[in-house]
């Protein structure tokens, strides 16, 4: 397979494409405002999150009616979620100021869900951001082809139908990513660097084990008359279960929507492509979470990911300003969701549109440029009002030119492994 250069996939520096890298829709000032870390309020997150986390810990364990311990742990689990959304953002250095101290905050943060750093790093920074939604490559929700569909094993097909129903985001997390890539580097993609990965995978094992087993001492102490398992169960499994499945949930409506492409030759794949139009930005109906709010703001986050998540609403507005009607956005709901895990089953990647288990349309096709921008003609309005106030340096929005050759080329290899095959 063909080497690309770095700018094709936007991810490492290079020529600029005008297809979605940051100089298209920011100045030069917005982008250091954006991007510029605060100590103080990384700290005071941090501090507050894992605070709270430890009070629920203590509450899904101490002696109170279960009823109680389990919306503790229900809390607890989404406090775990919290947590490792600051992982997420340090771990792109993207919290505060200095690699090293994002670093060794994301290790602390991850301990919660058990998460190697450095196997995060390969997983979510260096496969899923560097190519997103093309498939063979990025493979967080993938979705199968009817072809794929038909020729797998019947458990397979049943496990991919479970996958992509009401229920899917309670298992897929577990089997997809935690168990196989994120505590022992024993795949494939991670046993080709494994002494990298090592130190951090041990330091899960020892200090984040040893965080699994203070929940179940100070269970045991607080409320002696019960047996370990229900302790465990109440301290441990059920937040677990409960974060596996709001990151489950997340990323499946992040990069799933009937108006959302995939991709499967890379030939066709851009970073505008992926990054822009391959994902979705959802507002959620509440505020009293806002680190689950901002990361929802997902087309500012791929685009630049050292914007912090505390400043991703006012990137994602000047993003939305610049490429609104490429972006697809929704209010989450029980509607909402029912429309896409009902109509997000298969993939055409031929039509571009998403289909049933059948191969029936569920959907429009998306129809797409070259540069993967939707085509003249199927423009909508902008979804959000720009960003109110003076801008720093006015600048027109004009349309993409095309793309030299040189950056339409296949992406690079993984990181890590051998390139999947064509």
């Amino acid at each position: 397979m063909a080497v690309v250069a770095a700018e094709a996939a936007g991810v490492e520096g290079g020529a600029e494409s005008k297809l979605g890298r940051p100089s298209d829709w920011l100045t030069a000032e917005e982008r250091a405002d954006v991007t510029e870390k605060s100590l103080g309020r990384g700290l005071f997150l941090l501090s507050v999150h894992y605070g709270l986390y430890f009070v629920t810990m203590i509450g899904a364990v101490a002696p109170l009616p279960i009823a109680v311990n389990v919306a503790f742990g229900i809390a607890n689990g989404a406090l775990i979620g919290l947590l490792f959304l600051i992982g997420h953002d340090s771990g792109h250095s993207a919290f505060v100021p200095g690699r090293t101290m994002n670093r060794w905050i994301t290790r602390l943060v991850f301990l919660p869900c058990l998460h190697s750093r450095s196997q995060w790093d390969v997983v979510h920074n260096r496969t899923h951001h560097r190519y997103t939604n093309l498939k063979g490559y990025d493979y967080v929700w993938a979705p199968m082809s009817k072809e794929e569909y038909d020729n797998a094993s019947l458990p397979r097909r049943l496990l991919e139908r479970t996958y992509r129903s009401l229920f899917g985001p309670l298992i897929y997390y577990w089997f997809e990513f935690w168990i196989p890539k994120l505590v022992l580097p024993v795949t494939k993609q991670m046993r080709a660097e494994w002494k990298k990965h090592l130190p951090d995978s041990l330091f899960v094992i020892f200090v984040g084990g040893g965080l699994v087993a203070l929940i179940g001492v100070l269970g045991s102490w607080m409320a002696p008359e019960r047996s370990l398992w229900l302790t465990m169960l109440l301290g441990w499994f059920i937040p677990f279960a409960v974060w596996n499945y709001l990151m489950a949930l997340s990323i499946f409506l992040q990069h799933n929507h009937p108006k959302v492409p995939w991709f499967d030759e890379p030939s066709e794949w851009s970073f505008y492509g992926g990054n822009i139009r391959g994902t979705a930005h959802v507002d959620l109906p509440f505020d009293f979470l806002p680190l689950f709010k901002w990361v929802m703001l997902h087309h500012a986050h791929h685009a630049l990911p050292s914007v912090p998540g505390y400043k991703l609403t006012e990137a994602q507005a000047k993003l939305i300003e610049a490429y609104g009607d490429d972006v697809v956005r929704y209010r989450f709901g029980i509607r909402e969701y029912r429309n896409v895990y009902r109509n997000c089953k298969l993939f055409d990647y031929e039509n571009k549109q998403w289909t049933d288990f059948r191969g029936r349309p569920t959907a429009e096709p998306i129809l797409l440029d070259s540069h993967g921008r939707n085509r003249e003609g199927e423009r909508s309005a902008p979804l959000l009002r720009p960003a109110s106030g003076p801008r720093l340096a006015p600048r027109p929005v004009s349309r993409p030119v095309p793309a030299p050759e040189r950056e339409r080329a296949v992406p690079r290899r993984r990181a890590g492994g051998d390139a999947p095959a064509e």
